[in-house]
């Protein structure tokens, strides 16, 4: 300790790059590297609970000028700074600093005023050690975080550590638009998707195997039976419907509200046409109702939660002869989208109706958009007579 406790025993040290480190429980230290001709700089070197360690710059070193607690520490002041930094706070004593736990936190409750899904910030807790839930972000490294983002992949497929990226990724970007002194380069870097992880696994399921399922659907409970049957004529998703009123249905159409995905600031709501029969089972079903009582639900008259469906519908796709392992209810979207982009209506429009975006519907959906264009391509190309002179091949006619 005392090799860097005094100015005297600093300059005593060789200048340059190398560090002189003491420790000071706890898996923190504080660190000193020397400077010729300039004041040297204390470093906070902290255990990541990985067997790795981060390193930050606190302050400048008090050997040309008087330290002022802030930009220019002695050893005492550094030292105090580099265990507030370990215990998740400031590194001054002024403002309470934001660290991970902190980011996770509000952006759970940002997902919950405006009525987004939660689970997108409890998911991450589980994946990220105690030592980084206490990390200030300001702390954060790319080091670190890539380091995070790699261990990932023994433990998911890399479509799933791309889905908990993006979750992480929007809780420090939300951290870093309340406070202008956080940079987000770390986490643009350190928590970059991993490549060749969004090929689409779309089923798209064949007609006459939809009318089964809704028929096995009806089978179980009307209140099922017409989610799911709304499910496979809009293609939306069911926690779209699982937020409809009864005022949503209109006639012969249902004000689908917009996802809750994203940054969206304002519900929207698309119209969508449905059949006739459908809507007077919903206006049936609707009927005493307020009219913003929710519009879809369970049997016991409580509203459809996430993954409520899941067995239900697990039980009709045994029921039609398809394996549960890969047909979902969202193979319901899948399968109504493909449709729509067959029948040649406009991407735009196709994703409008499924609030999603055109570039989306390109990249999942491009087989079924080319094979509508294909034909539609041919039918601008110049027709060829059955024989051009100098052809070895000429048609038998009669």
């Amino acid at each position: 300790m005392r090799q860097i406790e005094t100015k005297t025993a600093r300059s005593k040290l060789p200048p340059g790059k190398a560090r002189v480190f003491v420790r000071l429980g706890e898996g923190v230290s504080i660190g000193y590297r020397r400077n010729a001709n300039r004041a040297g700089v204390w470093i906070v070197r902290l255990a990541d609970g990985q067997r790795g360690k981060i390193e930050k710059r606190i302050a400048l070193a008090d050997d040309l000028a008087a330290a002022d607690g802030r930009k220019i520490m002695d050893y005492q002041q550094a030292a105090a700074a580099a265990r507030r930094l370990g215990n998740g706070e400031s590194a001054d004593e002024t403002p309470a600093v934001l660290n991970v736990d902190d980011a996770i936190k509000v952006y759970e409750a940002d997902l919950i005023a405006r009525n987004g899904q939660k689970n997108n910030a409890t998911r991450l807790r589980p994946h990220i050690t105690p030592a980084m839930l206490k990390r200030p972000v300001a702390l954060l490294d790319v080091t670190e975080l890539r380091k995070w983002r790699d261990g990932l992949t023994g433990k998911m497929v890399a479509a799933s550590v791309n889905r908990l990226i993006t979750c992480f990724k929007a809780a420090l970007n939300l951290a870093a638009a309340k406070d202008e002194s956080l940079n987000s380069r770390a986490w643009e870097i350190g928590l970059a998707a991993l490549p060749e992880a969004t090929e689409a696994n779309n089923v798209v399921l064949a007609e006459g195997i939809i009318r089964q399922l809704v028929c096995a659907a009806h089978e179980q409970s009307s209140q099922f039976g017409v989610l799911v049957e709304t499910l496979a004529v809009t293609g939306a998703r069911i926690s779209q419907l699982a937020r409809c009123q009864a005022r949503d249905l209109v006639a012969d159409r249902l004000m689908i509200p917009s996802s809750a995905k994203g940054q969206k600031k304002r519900a929207t709501r698309t119209p969508v046409p449905i059949p006739t029969m459908l809507a007077e089972r919903l206006r049936a079903a609707a009927t005493g109702r307020k009219v913003a009582d929710v519009l879809f639900t369970k049997p016991s008259g409580e509203s459809w939660k996430k993954s409520d469906h899941s067995r239900p519908f697990e039980r009709c796709v045994v029921a039609v002869g398809e394996d549960p392992k890969f047909v979902s209810i969202y193979a319901l979207r899948h399968s109504h989208i493909t449709a729509q982009l067959l029948a040649g209506l406009p991407v735009q429009l196709v994703a409008k109706l499924h609030d999603t975006s055109a570039s989306q519907i390109e990249k999942h959906y491009a087989a079924a958009i080319t094979s509508h264009t294909d034909e539609l391509v041919r039918k601008t190309m110049v027709a060829m007579g059955p024989a051009l002179p100098g052809d070895n091949v000429v048609p038998i006619r009669n």
